[in-house]
């Protein structure tokens, strides 16, 4: 049995298939490049506002233990500020680093009373992690996003007066500035909070 060649015209055929496989492939590759900025923002965005629910539960508790929310240390400033100084402490009463050498004093102590609230948050366990919980800013432990930003914290002593108080909340303020610039009144809408932003 002699097998045929295929003619020119069948040959032709084939090769022009062949180039609109090519170019559909080719668009949707163009497609799914362009929109992969987008996937990784909403990404980060989604593992930033899990980390917040977290926080927000581990201050629950904190709350249930202490009767009161970790306040933020007196000295003014502007919000972000203070807001930055919160990061820390709650690094410092979440993690249950109390002593704050990098491990929580549980870990070291199994007699301590001290409680980790947050898991996870000890400066040791996230020094090599990919996606870091907290790490050393300005010679201080703090709680960072996924983006490398200090989470912001405000809290109050809770008899202020609704005037002269500076958060949002009637208990504190949590915040994630993302990728945003915290100075650009504009970029404030960008911002993962644990208030309804306007």
């Amino acid at each position: 049995m002699k097998l045929s060649s295929p003619s020119p015209q069948d040959a032709g055929f084939s090769l022009v298939e062949l180039m609109t496989v090519i170019g559909i492939m080719i668009l949707l590759a163009g497609i799914l490049i362009a929109s992969l900025p987008g996937i990784q923002t909403r990404v980060n965005r989604n593992q930033v506002e899990a980390f917040i629910a977290e926080i927000e539960s581990g201050l629950s508790k904190y709350q249930i233990d202490h009767g009161i929310y970790p306040q933020n240390p007196g000295g003014g400033g502007d919000r972000d500020t203070a807001g930055i100084e919160g990061a820390s402490v709650l690094y410092k009463h979440l993690s249950g680093d109390w002593d704050e050498n990098g491990t929580a004093d549980i870990q070291e102590n199994e007699d301590s009373d001290e409680k980790v609230y947050v898991a996870k948050l000890s400066y040791k366990e996230n020094e090599n992690s990919k996606n870091p919980r907290s790490d050393v800013i300005g010679g201080e432990f703090m709680v960072i996003d996924t983006y490398g930003n200090p989470i912001r914290y405000l809290a109050e002593p809770p008899n202020i007066k609704p005037e002269e108080r500076t958060t949002i909340n009637p208990t504190y303020d949590l915040w994630s500035i993302v990728d945003a610039d915290p100075g650009v009144e504009e970029d404030q809408a960008k911002h993962i909070t644990n208030w309804q932003s306007n």
